[in-house]
């Protein structure tokens, strides 16, 4: 009958396979891959494969064997990265389709509001129009925009009233406009 090998003799075994073959391990990776640090990981993770055989002593070419695991370890981690990426691409992806999506959608508001803004306003006169895009759109002050047509603060705050007025009263009539075509 055989026995099973004493726990003492098993570390004693792997004690000495990671000394006598750690450091050519390490070389012969770094060799095959760019980075020196994830040729320091794959012989980590090498050993951890190796403390987890349960056929450790009749491993007969230890080097043959740990070049065996190590190349399986890089495959294994080559098919994640390239999971990885093919997953961060479709994410990046669907993320610019969004974006595209959205700015779609904005663009369709954008000029959704500026079709009503010229139903609204028609029947304003050019300096009335002018005011309410300076304020609005362009972000004057009133003052600035008073300035800017040459006008008193009143009349430029009577201007922007009348806008408003006018917007709130072809708001109300909505829904009027969509069965008239518009």
């Amino acid at each position: 009958m055989i026995q099973a090998p004493s726990t003492q003799s098993r570390q004693q075994l792997l004690q000495d396979m990671y000394l006598d073959h750690h450091d050519w391990l390490q070389q012969w990776l770094s060799r095959r891959i760019r980075h020196p640090f994830n040729a320091a990981d794959l012989v980590q993770d090498t050993f951890v494969k190796l403390l987890q055989t349960k056929q450790l002593l009749a491993i007969q070419e230890p080097r043959a064997y740990l070049v065996n695991v190590a190349k399986h370890l890089l495959i294994d981690k080559q098919r994640r990265y390239m999971l990885e990426q093919n997953y961060l691409e479709t994410l990046k992806q669907q993320a610019d389709d969004q974006e595209m999506l959205i700015s779609s959608n904005q663009i369709e508001e954008a000029v959704l509001i500026l079709d009503f803004l010229t139903v609204a306003l028609q029947n304003t006169a050019a300096l009335t129009r002018k005011a309410f895009l300076l304020y609005y759109f362009e972000g004057c002050s009133q003052s600035e925009v008073a300035a800017e047509i040459g006008k008193s603060l009143r009349t430029t705050q009577l201007y922007l009233a009348e806008c408003l007025q006018l917007c709130y009263e072809a708001g109300n009539n909505l829904p009027e406009l969509g069965k008239n075509g518009r």
